[in-house]
């Protein structure tokens, strides 16, 4: 099905923010999100000096040459979990009528970029992975799902979580909304706003995207903060640690509050070398996850609620 052109634009300020990275294409993606990223830092100064470039994005039907910005994007969520991205990234350029990739609005004519390619900064989509069920990528996430549940989650969690994703007569859609670290979360909602009208859509012509639930990896992970003073200082009382889940898409937490069941697992082992053992900010440590969380459709209307409520510029 050839799918209309679309083309919506909106604008935002560009800050260096989120959450630290632990792409499987570490180098590589590094210098993208430095090339991006309005935040600089001078050696030597107890000041930070904070630059914000305005920049007009556009929401764009996917295309052929949209297929290695989409697989990098997939990469930072997947690592080196044995889905074969190459076939995911297929079956979302097979069905660009759902969902959008976000382009930059005007490229300047000074760009570095040679080879005519335009940048891909985020994308959306929702693949149905019940009636989907023989492809092997489809499959081999299911498998990743169920494997890491079953070490990292209670037994009730896997058994429930197994009944549903194993089961034909829940229709699940497996929910991919993927966009550069720094880029700020008011983004993500025109990018679902748009998702939601593309769904409406295919509904009306009787296509095969009514879910009964949605499945929704997400990138976390968990900031270690000591409660017995700053670093480098000794203390007589003993250290307190607590950990808490953060999400790097923020938006993803309203996901996480109307889920059915929900998991953690950690990727430490399979993030980039130069990011290996600990994070450290200040006086913390940041350790990476992947957070399965597995939400009713229903719940998607007031989840949606609340990011216009807090996403809303």
């Amino acid at each position: 099905m050839a799918a209309a052109p679309k083309k919506r634009a909106f604008a935002e300020d560009m800050k260096g923010k989120g959450g630290p990275r632990e792409d499987g294409d570490g180098q590589e993606e590094d210098s993208e999100e430095e090339m991006y990223s309005g935040s600089e830092e001078s050696e030597g100064s107890d000041m930070d000096v904070a630059q914000e470039v305005q920049v007009d994005f556009e929401a764009r039907t996917a295309c052929d040459s949209d297929f290695h910005g989409i697989k990098r994007l997939l990469g930072q969520l997947f690592l080196k979990s044995h889905v074969n991205l190459s076939e995911l990234t297929d079956i979302i350029l097979s069905q660009n009528y759902i969902g959008c990739v976000i382009k930059q609005g005007e490229i300047p004519e000074d760009s570095d970029s040679d080879d005519g390619e335009e940048e891909i900064f985020g994308f959306i989509t929702v693949v149905n992975i019940t009636d989907r069920k023989d492809k092997p990528c489809l499959q081999a996430l299911k498998d990743l799902v169920l494997e890491r549940c079953k070490e990292c989650a209670p037994k009730s969690t896997y058994e429930e979580l197994n009944s549903i994703l194993e089961n034909d007569r829940h229709r699940v859609g497996f929910l991919m909304c993927e966009r550069f670290i720094n880029l700020p979360p008011q983004l993500a909602l025109p990018m679902y706003e748009s998702l939601n009208k593309d769904l409406q859509q295919a509904q009306i012509m009787e296509m095969q995207y009514a879910f009964d639930y949605i499945l929704l990896i997400s990138k976390t992970y968990t900031e270690v903060k000591t409660a017995g003073g700053k670093k480098g200082k000794k203390s007589s009382q003993p250290q307190e640690q607590r950990e808490e889940i953060l999400f790097s898409n923020a938006e993803e937490e309203f996901f996480h509050q109307e889920a059915h069941t929900s998991f953690s697992y950690p990727v430490i082992e399979e993030s980039d070398s130069g990011f290996s053992g600990k994070w450290k900010f200040g006086d913390s440590a940041t350790k990476p996850f992947r957070t399965v969380m597995l939400v009713p459709n229903s719940r998607m209307v007031e989840i949606n609620k609340k990011m216009e409520e807090y996403l809303s510029v």
